[in-house]
């Protein structure tokens, strides 16, 4: 099962996938407190799951750009995560994420992320 961490923007996500696509995902508004807020949940949503740690093999995380802070709790907890199981890490940009979601045949896909403080960030599309 692959977990999937995200908190690089003010929601939080987590999520886990097995062979037959999405197992269950939980997102949270955790403002500035991802440190507090993320491993109660994961263990939250395992337990909804009715899965366990040991089944996950592999660990997905945010890469950003995104919350400084929230990215580095992210990185974190999920490269601790990987290197005390010896599981393989993935990680992903927050834009590619945001424009797979959107994406639409033959239609370009420009995702935007607010960073605070006037800043933008955005990806071309394609």
């Amino acid at each position: 099962m692959l977990l999937a961490i995200d908190t690089s923007t003010a929601h939080t996500g987590l999520a886990c996938y097995d062979a037959r696509g999405l197992v269950a995902e939980c997102v949270w508004h955790s403002g500035r407190d991802h440190t507090a807020q993320l491993l109660p949940q994961l263990t939250m949503l395992l337990r909804h799951t009715g899965r366990s740690r040991e089944e996950i093999s592999a660990v997905a995380v945010a890469l950003g750009p995104g919350s400084w802070s929230g990215l580095r709790v992210g990185l974190s907890t999920a490269k601790g995560f990987a290197l005390a199981r010896d599981l393989p890490i993935l990680g992903i940009g927050t834009l590619d994420v945001l424009a797979y979601q959107q994406a639409r045949p033959g239609m370009p896909v420009y995702p935007l992320l607010r960073l605070g403080r006037e800043r933008y960030a955005v990806a071309a599309g394609g």
